[in-house]
């Protein structure tokens, strides 16, 4: 396929529909088109010239495919996206293109071609644009464009890159599971066995993993636990020797007290596991177990490196934090352990209480940790939010905005008590804290006091913003007579909840769901594992739900 500039068309304004756009405006323009498909572009239809237009002009990731042969067409912003497969990208048909991808998203395109739009949320695609195969996380959604006959012409997708915000929940929930999980370890064997559990929750990340222990000699090095290998494994023998290199510089790890990464796991170990994926690891990295940088490693923890994220300095710091949570474990429990038999004699349950105390500040730290990393999430969010928005529907975008902080106070709720929940009242009235009057009774809450996990409080706590914005634009809110009656009962394991407005405009049901409704009757039914009913009552919304207490 031939590239050129053909001044006589852009003399003559043919193409005028294709100005600007940048980088892939000026691509666009200079390829031969006469060469492919869809013939020069002066004669493409109405219909594609206005998709591009829009295209090039959009600050958002987007592609149009356009034909029976769905010819390929992107923008700057998606550039990212498409990676190394450009610029030969350009022009081709979409199945060439993203053959990789093609049986996982065949049916949706088929179904788009026939007038019905399809939508995907963070949806894991494995990649092939930079030379390897790559996890990579998008939300999207094919939109069919109509032709100038009447039929469907091609489809236009806009794209956001999910991928660090999933991967980096993917890791904050191991982090929180290993603390969990090690809570009640007895004995420093029980931490590693543990620990390898929690380690078998994300083998995205983490393929296989091994934990070693050093023997009281510090010549050698016991394997304590294993997940996704097995004990016995050319890569996990179940005693190494710290003076010999292989199949693990353990030594070297151990003296020096510093990560070390080894690569081409091919060439060392035959059959590794691959986890969830295709391929096996072709990296791992070794950390001493150390609780701080200036203490002495217990042992040393080896991970199998995602072969499809690959090691970068995010997923090193992420196994730092993995190696140093487990070794404070073991540094707790071998505390523990030793007081207990220099005092065997002493009052054993004084022994237990300063134990839990010990475990309880490292938990606070843990938490004040993920706490802070959650908080700067939600505010890194904010911040892409405005921006991505800022010449967005200003409803939709203050909409947002103030789900985003509804879910950062819910948050502060459960940090109060250390994410072991929290009272239903608590997040109701939090909920409503915006919407309250001082010299103005617009609230009626009553009930008996009910503890919620931290999922489900999370879950109600948007919920209840969400009735509370719907009834201060459409309901009992939304004037200065309404009213809102919030009550439940227990009975004996179940507990119903009733929302009920009144004095506010007459309520009819709505044509549409939207989104807020749409996360109260099916979202919030989800979470809580129960039933919601709506009732749109002329005289007021009602809002009922039942779940099973534990």
């Amino acid at each position: 396929m031939n590239v050129h500039v053909n001044s006589a068309q852009m003399q003559a304004g043919a193409i005028d529909f294709l100005q600007g756009g940048g980088q892939m405006g000026q691509a666009i323009r200079a390829l031969d088109w006469a060469d492919t498909p869809l013939g020069p572009p002066q004669d493409w239809p109405g219909p594609l010239k206005t998709c591009l237009r829009i295209m090039l002009s959009s600050r958002q990731p987007m592609w149009v495919w356009w034909g029976p042969k769905l010819i390929n067409f992107y923008n700057d912003p998606y550039l990212a996206i498409i990676g190394g497969k450009h610029p030969g990208a350009l022009g081709r048909p979409a199945r060439q293109v993203w053959s990789e991808i093609w049986n996982q998203i065949e049916e949706r395109i088929e179904a788009a071609m026939r007038g019905e739009a399809t939508y995907s949320e963070a949806e894991l695609l494995v990649m092939h644009r930079n030379g390897y195969d790559e996890e990579t996380y998008y939300t999207f959604s094919f939109s069919p464009v109509p032709d100038d006959n009447g039929g469907i012409g091609g489809i236009v997708c806009a794209n956001t890159d999910d991928t660090d915000r999933v991967i980096g929940a993917r890791r904050l929930a191991l982090l929180r599971e290993i603390a969990s999980r090690t809570w009640d370890a007895d004995t420093v064997a029980e931490v590693y066995t543990l620990a390898a559990r929690a380690l078998s929750a994300d083998p995205r990340d983490l393929p296989f993993a091994l934990l070693y222990r050093l023997d009281g000699s510090g010549t050698y090095a016991s394997l304590a636990a294993a997940c996704g290998i097995e004990a016995g494994h050319a890569a996990a023998p179940a005693v190494s020797a710290l003076d010999q290199p292989l199949p693990w510089p353990l030594g070297e790890v151990i003296r020096t007290g510093r990560r070390r990464a080894v690569a081409n796991l091919g060439e060392r170990f035959v059959d590794l596991p691959k986890g969830p994926w295709s391929d096996a690891p072709r990296e791992a990295v070794l950390l001493p177990l150390s609780a701080s940088a200036d203490s002495a490693p217990r042992g040393v923890l080896i991970v199998g490196a995602n072969p499809y994220h690959g090691r970068d300095e995010a997923f090193d710091n992420f196994a730092v934090l993995v190696a140093r949570q487990i070794a404070s474990a073991v540094v707790n429990v071998e505390a523990f352990e030793a007081e207990r038999e220099r005092a065997k004699s002493a009052d054993v349950l004084a022994l237990e209480i300063e134990h839990r105390r010990r475990i309880e500040r490292h938990q606070n730290q843990l938490l004040d940790e993920l706490n802070h990393r959650v908080k700067n999430t939600l505010a890194t969010v904010q911040a892409m939010a405005v921006q991505t928005l800022k010449g967005a529907d200003a409803q939709a975008r203050d909409a947002f905005i103030a789900r985003l902080f509804a879910l950062s106070s819910q948050h502060d709720l459960l940090t109060m008590d250390n994410w072991e929940g929290a009272s239903l009242e608590g997040v109701l009235r939090r909920a409503l804290r915006p919407w309250r009057e001082e010299d103005h009774v617009r609230f009626v809450v009553e009930g008996p006091a009910v503890h919620l996990d931290p999922k489900k409080a999370l879950a109600l706590g948007m919920a209840f913003h969400e009735m509370a914005s719907n009834a201060a634009r459409f309901g009992a809110l939304s004037n200065a007579e309404g009213r809102v009656r919030a009550s439940w009962t227990v009975e004996p394991d179940m507990l119903h909840f009733r929302w009920q407005e009144s004095g506010g405009p007459a309520v009819s049901e709505p044509a549409r769901r939207g989104f807020g409704l749409r996360l109260i009757e099916y979202g919030l039914a989800r979470e809580i594992a129960g039933r919601v009913h709506m009732t749109f009552d002329p005289k007021g919304l009602i809002c009922e739900w039942e779940m099973k207490l534990p």
